[in-house]
């Protein structure tokens, strides 16, 4: 009798550490002392939720915080997904408008040109222009003064960006181009509705969300990542 007692109570402890356990980690084990960059390449080969981030256990000392491996974590995910809904996990950190930066890179990558504000001139890549050049100081008083498609494009986009109640993306026949203008628009005009004229349906969800985000935690202040 004292063992099925004894057994019942083992039974019982057992229940109850399961709970536990189940209500803190859900039905998988905790992550304890995984890579950042292991986890979340392992959460997305496995189809599961960037949230599971939150499960990692670091034990490491001399090293980064728990909060930042998982944070790198969730990061990682963000990047390798291009799922910019994990990135809201890390804001309103810089980390967090990082995270959205390294997803807008990859999702309008293919850009011919792109204009540096700290060196004042634009550069055409040898990848994806009609030919490698850099302009310094480059007009953008009238576009049509460009011969070539591409800096002419890059034209129109600078100035629907930087210029007051100006959008000429219209003009803008380059697909990733055009769309990179509709999502300069949408964040310059603080309205995610504008998003619907981004094209492609991937950048225009990314458009979508980023706007909304920079509205909610940026207030009245809107920067293209």
């Amino acid at each position: 009798m004292r063992f099925v007692k004894g057994s019942f109570l083992l039974i019982l402890l057992a229940s109850f550490a399961g709970y536990i356990w189940i209500s803190v980690f859900g039905w998988h084990r905790p992550y304890i002392n995984w890579m950042p960059w292991e986890l979340a390449d392992y959460l997305v080969k496995h189809q599961r939720s960037y949230r599971e981030c939150d499960d990692l256990i670091w034990f490491e000392i001399m090293s980064p915080t728990e909060a930042e491996q998982r944070a790198g974590c969730i990061y990682e995910y963000a990047k390798l997904t291009q799922d910019p809904s994990a990135c809201e996990l890390l804001l309103p950190s810089d980390y967090g408008w990082s995270c959205l930066g390294e997803i807008s890179g990859a999702v309008f990558e293919g850009k011919p040109c792109r204009y540096s504000s700290v060196s004042d001139d634009v550069y055409c890549n040898k990848s994806f222009s009609e030919g490698e050049l850099t302009i310094e100081h480059p007009q953008m008083e009238n576009c049509s003064l460009y011969k070539r498609n591409d800096l002419r494009e890059w034209c129109y986009f600078e100035r629907t960006a930087q210029l007051k109640e100006t959008h000429e993306c219209n003009a803008i026949s380059h697909p990733i181009v055009h769309d990179y203008c509709e999502y300069n628009y949408a964040i310059k005009m603080r309205d995610p509705l504008l998003c619907s004229a981004v094209k492609d349906k991937k950048r225009q969800d990314f458009c979508t969300t980023y706007v909304s985000l920079s509205v909610k935690y940026r207030g009245s202040v809107s920067t293209v990542p």
